[in-house]
């Protein structure tokens, strides 16, 4: 009598202590499938000629108890969705459905014997390689079933993330959706839960493998055979951006990482050649870039050489706002924006030269731009209001010029470009409700980009870079009419009711939750987040994290493109630095509204993760609705 392979029985024997007994031969072979418990599985023995085999008795898809399948031809069906398996190896013939865990088993004398531990050691390089083939085959439950395996481990999130990621940079054409999700999730890895961050993960690798199964194959190119200075190769690549020449764009990103450039360097040569067309494809890809140098500082050291290449298409096929009306008439504002860039490093030179008495109020010397990741100095209060306001003006010419006076003044442009992602989250709170639900997309696009040239101006602060304010400053400009008429705040309404306590706090939290579950609770959700932020806390870091933790869990549960998750990673990098002042509840207010107005959604993605975590809890999906 065979052993599941088809030997004499003594494949897989681990000796008494590592397999159990299942019942005579006789019996297991009269009643055909058996079941038995083996640690803390249940198994499914079969009898199937000649041959025993054991499976896990939870069918991989959803649970159904395969002792319930039948078997022919050496296929075992699941009956509830008819997936298929090859009883001898558990290898599904429906990829949807995954791989059933097999088990070995042994013959001794009359009895079956079945092992306690499976075929294959399901570590953690197992479920890296099993989280590849779900992207391979576009598989969400495979996906997601790896990732809570992996999360669950010892190693952390930073080991996963790079897997994905040197699958991705192999298999997709450019950094898009998919990278932007994954980077977005990563940065926000500290403020969430590990329930918020597995529907994070899985939310982000679902569409990095969309992405690589519905693209073209890619076809990489090679950087330039020898080093070449490196001021050439920022001259290089703006050339190739302005001429839209693809090849030479990677070609050229190619050579700036081969040759070492330091990261202030490579980071002016990125955002200076993203900054040459204006607020090129709506901020997209400017934001693009940040999100590439955050992920590599992320992966810290072991991003692939090529991930920046990844860039090279939207940075050659990108459109500029100066292609378009609306910054031409009926004010000549592209000109007046390339006029003020013109000015910049002289005006930038004097407010770095200005003696402290001189300089605008609160405002600190601008330095060449302070390490990543460092929180920069801001405007003082009356600075900030005073700039905040000019911002959301109807006088485009006096947006730049506000701007303009802030740099000469010796402001750090860091601190100006927080003012300006203020003014950006300011048209989020005061989004007019009137407007169409598509409306939205424009404010959004706004404080993302805002926050990206912030971020750009923390690594590196030469002219190239610093122009971008000017785009951040207009766009929030020109987003104007979607405050007509102009939401009241919740402090102006006189609806932010601060809880008492920790706990009454936590309600608020309940409370807001079960809001985004109702159709257009905008402003019950504005106060009700207000109202939170206003409560005492004497932790304000572990205060926000609860609340971003819970925003975070809301907009991942829902069918949303990656715009309103951007939105609240961009709130939460402005919020850690600029602590709980006045500007953070705004900014915060606008996150909500924002993602209050697109809830609740189907939740599709949402149902997969689900059902793979009730799988893992050993849940029976199958008897309830749960």
């Amino acid at each position: 009598m065979g052993s599941s392979n088809g030997s004499n029985g003594n494949h897989g024997d681990h000796g008494s202590n590592g397999m159990v007994p299942v019942a005579s031969l006789e019996e297991v072979r009269r009643r055909g499938v058996m079941v038995t418990q083996a640690g803390d599985r249940s198994l499914a023995v079969f009898a199937d000629g000649d041959e025993i085999h054991a499976v896990d008795n939870r069918c991989p898809h959803m649970g159904f108890p395969l002792d319930r399948g039948s078997v022919k031809d050496g296929i075992l069906t699941c009956h509830w969705h008819e997936a298929r398996f090859e009883l001898a190896s558990g290898c599904t013939f429906d990829l949807w459905a995954d791989d059933a865990i097999s088990y070995p088993t042994a013959v001794r004398g009359d009895q079956v014997w079945v092992a306690t531990s499976p075929r294959q050691q399901r570590d953690a390089a197992y479920h890296r390689l099993r989280l590849r083939r779900g992207m391979e085959m576009g598989v969400g439950l495979v996906q997601a079933k790896s990732l809570i395996s992996l999360l669950g481990g010892n190693d952390g999130l930073l080991p996963i993330v790079a897997s994905v990621v040197d699958y991705a940079a192999a298999n997709i054409t450019s950094f898009g959706e998919g990278m932007v999700r994954l980077t977005c999730v990563a940065r926000l890895a500290p403020w969430l839960s590990a329930e918020t961050l597995y529907l994070g993960m899985s939310y982000a690798v679902r569409q990095l493998a969309a992405e690589a199964n519905d693209g073209t194959a890619r076809r990489p190119r090679d950087p330039l055979a020898a080093p070449a200075p490196n001021e050439a190769l920022k001259g290089w690549l703006r050339q190739w951006v302005l001429t839209r020449h693809r090849d030479a764009v990677e070609r050229t990103l190619l050579a700036g990482v081969a040759n070492g450039l330091p990261a202030p360097e490579l980071a002016d040569l990125l955002y200076g050649a993203a900054a040459d067309r204006l607020y090129a494809n709506t901020g997209h890809l400017f934001d693009a870039c940040n999100k590439a140098l955050e992920l590599r500082d992320l992966l810290d050291g072991s991003a692939p050489d090529d991930l920046l290449a990844l860039l090279a298409p939207s940075l050659a096929d990108a459109r500029g706002e100066e292609e378009n009306t609306p910054w031409h008439h009926p004010v000549e504002i592209a000109a007046a924006v390339r006029a003020a860039e013109e000015r910049l490093p002289a005006l930038l030179a004097n407010g770095r030269a200005a003696p402290a008495a001189e300089r605008a109020p609160g405002s600190t010397a601008p330095s060449a731009g302070p390490a990543a990741g460092e929180a920069p100095a801001l405007l003082d209060e009356a600075a900030e209001d005073d700039l905040v306001e000019r911002i959301l003006g109807d006088d485009p010419l006096d947006v730049i010029a506000a701007v303009e006076g802030s740099l000469a003044g010796g402001a750090e442009p860091a601190a100006v470009g927080a003012a300006i992602c203020r003014a950006a989250g300011l048209r989020l709170a005061r989004f007019a409700t009137s407007n169409e639900v598509s409306d939205w997309f424009n404010p959004q696009h706004t404080l993302i980009f805002c926050n990206a040239v912030q971020r750009a101006l923390l690594r590196t602060g030469g002219p190239d870079v610093v122009r971008a304010l000017y785009q951040a400053a207009i766009a929030v400009y020109m987003d104007r009419y979607l405050n007509v008429p102009a939401a009241k705040l919740p402090a102006e309404r006189g609806t932010a009711i601060p809880a008492a306590d920790g706990a009454a706090a936590a309600g608020l939290l309940d409370a807001l939750l079960d809001a985004l579950d109702n159709r257009a609770e905008v402003e019950r959700a504005a106060d009700l987040t207000s109202s939170y932020l206003r409560t005492p806390t004497t932790d304000w870091h572990a205060h926000l994290r609860r609340l971003v933790d819970r925003l975070a869990y809301a907009t991942l549960r829902e069918d949303l493109d990656f715009h309103t998750l951007q939105v609240l990673e961009a709130a939460t990098t402005q919020l850690a630095a600029r602590g709980n002042d006045r500007g953070a509840e705004q900014i915060m207010v606008g996150v909500v509204r924002n993602l209050a107005a697109h809830c609740p959604t189907q939740r599709a993605g949402y149902q997969t993760a689900v059902i793979a975590r009730r799988l893992q809890h050993g849940e029976e999906l199958f008897a309830d609705d749960a």
